[in-house]
C-alpha cells in the first residue's frame, strides 16, 4: 500500500501558490495507481493542523473530505506507539547525530514501516531520503537535494 505524507495530502486537496506542480504530481500519481491510500495517524493529526491553516477555515471542506474518505479513499492504520516509539528511537539513535530531523517526520516514518507500506508518497526532501536508507521506496523520487540527504546519511 502507498502511504501518504502530510504534504502529499495538502497538495490533493489544495492548489497550493508555493508548489504549483505539486496538485499535477499527485493526480497524475493517483490516476496511474488507484486505490486506497494509507495514513498514518500521525499524517492525520498533522493534516488536520494543516487543512485549517491553508484553508484559514476551522472546518474545512477539504477535511470533510478526507474523514467520508476514511469509508474506502483512505486507510487509517491503527498505529502502535509503543513500536512506533521504539522504532523512533532506533532511527535517532542511528540518523540523528548525522544532521538535524524532525521528531515528527521520523516518527511518520517509524508508523509507515510498521504498517508495511510500500512507498512513501512526499515531497519532503529530507524524510524521503530517511526512508530510501531504510529501504522504504518513495514518490516522487529523489531530487539531488534528497540524494545529498542520503549521502550524509550513509557516510
Amino acid at each position: 500500500m502507498n502511504f501518504a505524507d502530510t504534504n502529499w495530502l495538502e497538495a490533493m486537496f489544495f492548489e497550493l501558490k508555493d508548489h504549483p506542480q505539486r496538485r499535477a504530481i499527485v493526480d497524475r500519481f493517483l490516476r496511474r495507481n488507484p486505490g486506497q491510500l494509507g495514513l498514518s495517524p500521525l499524517v492525520y493529526l498533522e493534516a488536520r493542523n494543516v487543512f485549517s491553516r491553508v484553508s484559514g477555515e476551522e472546518q474545512p471542506p477539504e477535511w470533510e473530505e478526507v474523514e467520508a474518505g476514511k469509508n474506502g479513499r483512505f486507510y487509517l492504520d491503527p498505529m502502535q506507539w509503543d513500536l512506533v516509539r521504539r522504532d523512533s528511537f532506533d532511527l535517532f539513535r542511528r540518523y540523528g547525530r548525522k544532521m538535524p530531523l524532525g521528531t515528527l517526520d521520523l516518527a511518520i516514518l517509524a508508523s509507515v514501516r510498521l504498517a508495511g507500506c510500500q512507498q512513501l508518497l512526499s515531497f519532503d526532501e529530507t524524510l524521503k531520503a530517511v526512508a530510501v536508507a531504510e529501504e522504504v521506496a518513495v514518490f516522487p523520487p529523489l531530487a539531488e537535494e534528497g540524494k545529498s540527504i542520503l549521502a550524509r546519511l550513509r557516510a
